[in-house]
């Protein structure tokens, strides 16, 4: 699954664990950034392993953080 990229090619999609595209649709559903405590509250999971997420879906750039907060990147 590569949430946030619907016209991805092989070579730059990036695959997604059900974790990892709850988050991305998360973000991307609530149109509007979100802190990472309402995140967490809103995916259910432990603040370690949404950290360990949130980082690998920024560096993929599904994510981005803007003023301290977190939004999908979605249909850019």
């Amino acid at each position: 699954m590569a949430c946030c990229m619907e016209d991805c090619g092989r070579d730059d999609c990036v695959q997604l664990t059900e974790r990892e595209a709850s988050v991305c649709i998360t973000l991307c559903a609530s149109g509007e950034a979100m802190s990472f405590s309402q995140l967490k509250q809103a995916v259910g999971l432990h603040q370690e392993i949404l950290s360990r997420i949130v980082r690998r879906l920024t560096v993929h750039g599904l994510v981005a953080k803007v003023e301290g907060k977190y939004q999908g990147r979605c249909g850019e």
